[in-house]
């Protein structure tokens, strides 16, 4: 019944067994989005850690300031 790789079943149209590298064709599959480059972390970070520098020498320089309107309040009383 057998001859080759082809196979009749049941009066159905000869067919090739398929290798195991094939397996039918091209099929409507959805393709695989490309990569996105994701942004370097360390710059990110790197980022992150200078606004939070700047904010607090931003934070120490009012402080500063405050203490010397004190200060300077005190000496006038």
């Amino acid at each position: 019944m057998t001859s080759g790789n082809r196979q009749r079943r049941d009066g159905s149209p000869k067919r090739v067994q398929l290798t195991s590298g094939d397996h039918g064709g091209p099929k409507d599959k959805k393709r695989k989005r490309p990569r996105v480059a994701q942004p370097d972390r360390g710059q990110k970070k790197a980022a992150v850690s200078r606004a939070w520098k700047d904010l607090f020498d931003r934070l120490g320089e009012v402080k500063k300031r405050e203490q010397a309107r004190q200060r300077a309040k005190r000496d006038t009383q």
